[in-house]
């Protein structure tokens, strides 16, 4: 099947795939860990707890758009495929943010986020860097998800569009923060999981950091070969 067959609409039989699982995985596990096994209850499911998957799903969309081109670069995978793949998980990644943003404001307060907030109900240390890292955050993903507009490339440049696709990176960097500030404390007591199932805000670091790492790894792995063949 050719790179013609595939149109470059975001919404089609395999990105509608990708979503079931990218979304409903974290959804499935959200409903486990707090409905089944945590005693939580399903009043409420609609803002408290689905925002919490949503959080999830969404470093899941971005994390995926930055290891699916390289995971897919050597396969069979049509390349037209794995643009649209690119760009489709990146923006979902990137709306998920955001209706994760506008929901916690709903829900910000002290008898929801009581380890966020001091006595005198003013936000303590953890939740000012908290919100820190989470607004920062969604900037730089903002800043990738303008550039993935169609008329970008050609409107800022092939060098500065780059640089705009790599703020994810960073935004991935700041939502590892925004995760481990708020829930570091509960990571090393495992017999307090519900269901011993890691804490939402665990596996989303892990999620984050995926991309990183493999970034990180890829850098060094090129400049390896760049000196080998430079010795040569």
């Amino acid at each position: 099947m050719s790179d013609q067959s595939y149109s470059n609409r975001l919404l089609q039989p395999f990105t509608s795939r990708w979503f079931i699982l990218l979304f409903g995985v974290p959804m499935t596990y959200a409903i486990f860990r707090y409905h089944v096994f945590g005693g939580v209850e399903w009043s409420h499911f609609p803002l408290f707890i689905a925002n919490k998957a949503i959080s999830l799903s969404a470093i899941f969309f971005i994390a995926t758009s930055y290891l699916v081109g390289k995971a897919l670069r050597d396969s069979d995978f049509e390349p037209v495929k794995r643009l649209v793949l690119i760009k489709f998980c990146g923006l979902m990644g990137f709306s998920l943010a955001a209706i994760h943003s506008f929901m916690a404001l709903l829900l910000f307060s002290p008898q929801n986020y009581p380890k966020l907030f001091g006595e005198d109900g003013r936000l303590n240390l953890t939740g000012e860097l908290s919100m820190a890292f989470g607004v920062i955050s969604l900037w730089c993903l903002s800043i990738a998800a303008i550039t993935s507009l169609p008329f970008m490339h050609e409107a800022v440049g092939a060098a500065r569009w780059k640089r705009g696709q790599r703020m994810g990176y960073f935004c991935l960097a700041l939502a590892g923060g925004h995760v481990l500030v708020m829930g570091f404390t509960g990571w090393f007591k495992p017999s307090g999981w519900h269901g011993y199932l890691p804490p939402i805000s665990l596996v989303a670091l892990i999620a984050a950091a995926t991309p990183l790492l493999m970034k990180m790894l890829n850098s060094v792995s090129a400049k390896s070969e760049q000196g080998s063949g430079g010795t040569r």
